[in-house]
């Protein structure tokens, strides 16, 4: 069987993959269970180990993490020109009956239309890692405070401090759960206060701000937002990432608002809400057509250059693009 899980959720990942050995083994060990790093392993290499017979069990689990190569923008990566992908293409149509084979993506952005790409969607068992909706997310919060609170007594968090928390963390569950082990520890009485000291903003939040910032004219203060961001460790890669799907989202407002879509056709369209679509379609005309290609042409090329290693500081890099970043 071979199974093929996707998704931002890098723990509904692991959670997947705990369950699919557990179902399969009576019980784990090295000899029944092997794990790999698609980044850094090659196809043809894990590919023969799901092919060897497992020795001592009737079965064998083989888990590939960060299969980079079933992304949809793979970039480059320093075991791409090794790989041999004829032997996993042939693997998928001929897989082993005696192995679990499991391959993990850590992104929503999918090739489904490659070769492998299609052998994977129409031969393995699809899983999908999603972020929670909201309602969802808030039951979530609730448990694990409920939980913590059955754990320790004396441990209580305000209403508003629970809703500050769950909105600081949506979506992110080792986020939520790293913030609510520091809060714990912090004190056993968490308030609203302790929420905007310890939980930092959600990142999409913070790239939102410097793209309004840019969009503006406000450079200068999408820099010192950068900044700012870049002391609590946050990497330029993913900054573009984020940015630069805010930039797509505008441009694909503009090509619908040209074929005189109404707002609300495009959210539909888009599956955004009709005030997002209005505010954006607010800022395209500080925008030109030809800046907004332009931007996103940059984004690419950057992200491009500080994951081939082209660029010695990715921090300036990302710096120089919001400095140098025009409107028209």
């Amino acid at each position: 069987m071979i199974y093929f899980i996707f998704g931002n959720q890098t723990e509904l990942i692991r959670n997947h993959i705990k369950k699919i050995a557990k179902t399969n083994l009576p019980e784990v060990d090295d000899m029944n269970f092997v794990k790999f790093d698609g980044s850094e392993v090659l196809v043809q290499d894990f590919v023969d180990e799901a092919n060897y017979i497992p020795l001592g069990y009737d079965k064998k689990v083989v888990a590939v993490t960060n299969c980079y190569w079933m992304q949809k923008r793979k970039g480059r990566n320093k075991i791409e020109s090794e790989q041999n992908y004829k032997v996993l293409v042939e693997y998928l149509k001929h897989p082993n009956p005696d192995c679990e084979l499991i391959l993990t993506l850590p992104s929503s952005e999918v090739d489904k239309n490659s070769e492998i790409g299609k052998l994977i969607f129409a031969n393995a068992e699809i899983r999908e890692a999603n972020d929670p909706d909201p309602k969802t997310w808030k039951e979530y919060v609730q448990k694990q405070v409920s939980k913590l609170n059955a754990e320790n007594p004396n441990f209580r968090m305000d209403r508003d401090a629970l809703e500050e928390l769950s909105s600081r963390t949506e979506g992110d569950i080792p986020m939520f759960k790293n913030s609510l082990a520091k809060l714990s520890l912090y004190t056993d009485h968490v308030r609203y206060e302790d929420i905007l000291l310890m939980v930092t903003r959600p990142l999409e939040d913070n790239v939102y701000q410097i793209f309004n910032y840019l969009l503006n004219d406000k450079n200068e203060l999408a820099v010192k937002l950068f900044r700012d961001l870049k002391v609590t460790n946050v990497e330029p890669v993913s900054l573009i990432s984020t940015l630069a799907g805010q930039f797509r989202l505008l441009n694909q407002v503009v090509f619908l608002a040209k074929k005189s879509f109404t707002n609300e056709e495009i959210a539909d369209k888009l599956g955004i809400k009709p005030v997002r679509v209005q505010i954006l379609r607010r800022n395209t005309y500080s925008l030109s057509e030809k800046a907004l290609h332009r931007t996103l042409d940059d984004l690419f090329n950057l992200d491009l250059q500080i994951k081939s290693g082209q660029v010695n500081d990715r921090y300036y890099a990302f710096e120089l693009f919001l400095i140098n970043f025009k409107r028209d």
